[in-house]
């Protein structure tokens, strides 16, 4: 399913190392909310986010199940970029 994400071009609030979109799966026209972050691999880079930051959200975002907190649905990555699909 992760191929069936197409964000929006209408960007939502946007931070230091992303941002956030609407998108929709194409298949069953739900909509969820795109939190793309720029990732780096070393320390030393100066922008985006340590891979390993973003790995660890997930991490958590999986285990949890609670109503206040988005569910992770989906995740998508690139050596630049990690997307992460959430529920809206």
């Amino acid at each position: 399913p992760g191929l069936a994400h197409a964000p929006s071009p209408v960007s939502r609030p946007s931070g230091h190392f992303g941002v956030v979109r609407r998108c929709r799966e194409r298949s069953t026209g739900t909509f969820y909310a795109a939190k793309c972050v720029k990732t780096r691999r070393l320390r030393g880079g100066r922008r985006g986010l340590e891979r390993a930051q973003v790995e660890r959200e997930v991490a958590i975002l999986r285990q949890l199940h609670h109503p206040n907190i988005m569910r992770l649905h989906d995740l998508l990555a690139s050596r630049a970029e990690m997307v992460l699909v959430l529920e809206l």
